[in-house]
């Protein structure tokens, strides 16, 4: 399945490219096939395979903890637009 995971930075002075860069390595049941990071605004976009959205919730957690608001969400690779 393919999930979007959206990251809003909670401290503005934070640099946004530090935060979506990702220092622990991926499960190997999940694949990070893109970021979309939005400097102004101090957000960021991942898209995701995974066998659930649990792992991904899982590993972002570990990862960022509460430096940024998560938001998850299922995509539907059928009417996606890539």
């Amino acid at each position: 399945m393919f999930y979007a995971s959206c990251h809003q930075r909670q401290d503005q002075a934070q640099n946004v490219n530090d935060i979506a860069f990702f220092e622990q390595p991926l499960p190997k049941n999940m694949i990070l096939h893109s970021t979309f990071v939005y400097i102004e605004e101090g957000y960021f976009q991942c898209l995701w395979e995974a066998s659930d959205i649990d792992i991904i919730q899982q590993y972002i957690t570990t990862t960022l903890g509460d430096v940024c608001l998560h938001d998850y969400y299922s995509v539907d690779p059928i009417t996606a637009i890539a």
